[in-house]
């Protein structure tokens, strides 16, 4: 069953309730309401009748009292089945709504004489039900009549009938309104919300095949156009990790390439060397390249490594009071020959005196390292790269030493500045168009810093160069 179909359902369940239950409050309370205004009514005829024969009684006028008996029996008819009075002499006033002579007698004869007011109701022989009021009426002390009126009970439950069935067959109409209404509004609603979770469930579907090449079109302002939002842009990074794991695994092997080449290259030539007597400095090469190969594997093998272990938040990082100082002197002194091979100038620049810090002194160096490789990769002939160290930070104050990596290079494009230490990412755009490393190394730097309560960032001008900055806490 869809969302659609369900939630018509749920509704229409919901709409039936709530009307049942609105439709029996409604019936309950106009039939009280019938009920005790048929009451008041008898009361309020019963009481007019009463008084309009005050006078006439006063003044001994039985022709207006009989006229009175008379009007309110024609008057209510056919409410009122029989009224009368009975003075103290016994004399009968009597009128009543049927013609039977039968029925006469047997109502007169209940015209007698009462010593106070009652209300009493009974079944007359035709089995009609009948409420009865009786009143005495005094005068000057004395109790000169009683004035007795019988109303029928069951043109009073007639009455209600009628306007229960009124009230029913607007309660029917208002039904119908509502239910026709509310199932075809739940109904767009289950459509409105279906829709665009069938879209999301196909493009959902589509990624998993491996169609990355997902959007969906949802104009919406609610939470499902925000999910629709967000599902687009979790799309775009899914296809965008999913190149940078192709630039990954195109680059692991290209990082793994070269040196096993080279090593497999020199353990040729050294077995040649064992069969046709090359000299002890040809050998010598040979094992130093491998020596360079194996250390470049190893390298790579530990980034990698030590990214799973970031990742797993099980990277150790022993801390202990270092001197930052003389560990970038040793960085720069380890790339000046390869400087001055790609005729490039490498220097460092302490800026007053470094106060020792809490550091694991062999992450901030590989932290460092990265940060050298990088400048040194992307800097041109002639270029030069710089690393500073600063005692108090610029941005973060006194609490922080500062440390720049600066080169003159190509630069990255400003919108890409804040994406580079994003794992697998590598900067396509200017110069340098194809990727040259794994992408990895920035990441590792963000969380070795991260790791060390410190922060990272990088500042760069396209075609001018770039400066990475980190500082550390003191």
């Amino acid at each position: 069953m869809n969302l659609r179909t369900k939630l018509t359902l749920y509704v229409s369940f919901l709409l039936i309730i709530v009307i049942v239950a609105v439709s029996y409050n409604i019936f309950v309370t106009q039939k009280r309401i019938l009920t005790q205004q048929i009451s008041e009514n008898r009361t309020k005829a019963f009481q007019s009748f009463v008084s309009m024969c005050n006078e006439a009684i006063k003044v001994k006028d039985d022709i207006q009292v009989n006229n009175a008996v008379k009007l309110l029996v024609s008057t209510y008819n056919p409410s009122v089945v029989y009224a009368g009075y009975i003075n103290s002499n016994g004399v009968v006033m009597f009128s009543s709504r049927d013609e039977d002579r039968n029925m006469d007698s047997v109502l007169k004869a209940r015209i007698k004489r009462a010593s106070k007011e009652h209300i009493e109701t009974y079944s007359s022989l035709t089995g009609e039900q009948i409420c009865e009021f009786a009143t005495p009426f005094f005068f000057n002390g004395s109790n000169v009549g009683t004035f007795v009126v019988g109303f029928s009970q069951d043109i009073m439950k007639e009455q209600i009938d009628i306007g229960i069935s009124l009230t029913l067959s607007k309660i029917k109409i208002v039904v119908f309104v509502t239910m026709f209404f509310g199932i075809l509004l739940s109904y767009l609603l289950g459509y409105s919300f279906g829709r665009p979770i069938k879209m999301l469930t196909n493009a959902a579907e589509q990624i998993a095949k491996g169609n990355l090449d997902v959007e969906i079109k949802v104009n919406r302002k609610d939470e499902i156009g925000k999910l629709s939002t967000t599902f687009n842009d979790m799309a775009k990074q899914i296809k965008e990790l999913d190149s940078m794991k192709d630039s990954f695994v195109s680059s692991v092997s290209h990082e793994l390439r070269s040196p096993l080449s080279a090593i497999d290259g020199y353990c040729d030539l050294l077995i040649e060397c064992v069969d046709k007597n090359y000299s002890k400095e040809q050998e010598l090469k040979g094992l130093k390249i491998i020596k360079q190969a194996t250390v470049r594997l190893t390298n790579f093998i530990n980034n990698i490594l030590d990214l799973a272990k970031m990742k797993a938040n099980k990277l150790e990082v022993k801390k202990t009071e270092s001197d930052i100082g003389p560990l970038i002197e040793e960085i720069v002194a380890l790339y000046q020959p390869l400087a001055e091979q790609q005729k490039k100038k490498i220097y460092s620049e302490i800026n007053g005196e470094i106060p020792k810090i809490s550091m694991d002194a062999e992450r901030i160096k590989q932290v460092i390292t990265n940060l050298v490789s990088n400048a040194m990769k992307f800097t041109k002939e002639e270029g030069s790269v710089g690393v500073k160290a600063f005692p108090n930070s610029a941005g973060y104050g006194n609490e922080y030493i500062e440390v720049w990596v600066q080169d003159d290079g190509v630069g990255i494009p400003k919108q890409q500045v804040d994406l580079v230490f994003q794992k697998f990412y590598q900067v396509k755009d200017g110069e340098f168009k194809k990727p040259k490393g794994t992408g990895l190394g920035l990441t590792i730097v963000y969380e070795m810093i991260k790791l060390h309560d410190g922060y990272v960032w990088a500042e760069s001008d396209l075609g001018k160069g770039t400066t990475f900055k980190f500082v550390l806490p003191k």
